[in-house]
């Protein structure tokens, strides 16, 4: 099948037989990855098994010890300080649990930092747009502080996204969040991934599992994939019409 230019590769990232240890400790052991454009992968296992570790090396800020990892077919590590930095202005999204707000910023200047260290020049309109988009252009002037968390989490979404990434990083995304917060956040998600975006979830929670194309678990230092079967109804006894026989007492 040939692909027209302007469609998307049908691979966006690899990983082949990844592997890092810290000291002694392996963290990952011959690991393999694919994602595609436009999926929501979420990454889960017991504390300290890794996940941060693999999204770092994602996000081109930790070189593996060994293995391939290539990006729309390039070895992202064989690219040099300077190209790692291009590759991740130009490629990588990166959302926290905690926002990673500064506080002594409005969310429109937090949102305008992307700008500021990259050095690409972006426009107040296309801030302004994202921000509406996002249901928190009203909220621009407020400080960190003064932001509700499921507002905090949108404006660290948007500073995430202006720079217009092929793959979003969420690192607990919704760890911070109600139940209530956490259902907007992951319908907003969702749409990125219909406009081509490819996100990476590292995640406990089992509504941001449900919500994933598939779901992968990090155990000694490999990903196998998990089923998540939705959870059967319970079952309830039910009598029919007509059956249900009267005691018999005895008067007295």
């Amino acid at each position: 099948m040939k692909l027209n230019k302007k469609d998307p590769p049908p691979v966006l990232l690899q990983m082949e037989n990844i592997s890092f240890r810290y000291g002694k400790r392996s963290i990952l052991n011959d690991t393999d990855l694919t994602i595609e454009p436009g999926t929501f992968t979420s990454i889960i296992g017991p504390s300290g098994c890794g996940k941060s570790t693999l999204l770092y090396i994602l996000g081109g800020f930790l070189k593996p010890d060994s293995g391939n990892y290539l990006f729309n077919g390039s070895k992202v590590y064989s690219l040099g300080e300077f190209g790692l930095g291009r590759f991740r202005k130009k490629n990588i999204g990166f959302l926290f649990q905690d926002f990673r707000l500064l506080p002594f910023l409005s969310a429109e200047k937090n949102l305008a930092l992307p700008g500021a260290f990259t050095g690409k020049k972006l426009s107040i309109q296309e801030r302004h747009e994202l921000m509406h988009s996002l249901g928190i252009f009203e909220r621009r002037k407020a400080k960190p502080a003064e932001l509700s968390g499921g507002e905090a989490q949108r404006v660290a979404l948007a500073r995430a996204l202006l720079l217009k990434p092929s793959l979003l990083l969420l690192d607990e995304p919704t760890g911070n969040l109600d139940e209530k917060t956490e259902s907007e956040i992951l319908q907003v998600l969702m749409k990125l991934k219909e406009t081509g975006l490819a996100l990476v979830c590292v995640t406990h929670a089992k509504s941001v599992m449900l919500h994933s194309d598939r779901v992968l678990a990090l155990q000694e230092g490999k990903l196998t994939e998990v089923n998540l079967k939705p959870e059967a109804a319970p079952k309830t006894r039910t009598k029919k019409a007509g059956t249900i026989k009267k005691r018999k007492t005895s008067e007295k």
